[in-house]
């Protein structure tokens, strides 16, 4: 599976297809999509299920981390905030 390199650039013409066909997606916009995409310097880069779910499982993990940081400073506010009114 092949997915764009840039998709703001591919979002761009994406849109202009669907404001110059009359309905979108079909083959003909669709083709004229990839050629003028490829034409502004867009590349396509393959995609396999392997590297799917390796980009998923980083992205899962990267969330829970984040989360773990999020409760560590919570958890220092708090601290904070108790060794305050012990003053």
């Amino acid at each position: 599976m092949r997915k764009p390199a840039n998709p703001k650039l591919y979002a761009m013409f994406v849109a202009q297809a669907r404001a110059k066909y009359s309905s979108y997606p079909n083959p003909g916009a669709s083709a004229w999509v990839s050629k003028k995409y490829q034409q502004a310097g867009g590349q396509y880069v393959e995609t396999t299920e392997a590297s799917r779910r390796a980009n998923m499982a980083k992205k899962k993990q990267e969330n829970a981390d984040s989360k773990k940081r999020e409760s560590k400073k919570d958890v220092k506010k708090s601290t904070k905030e108790k060794d305050k009114g012990k003053k």
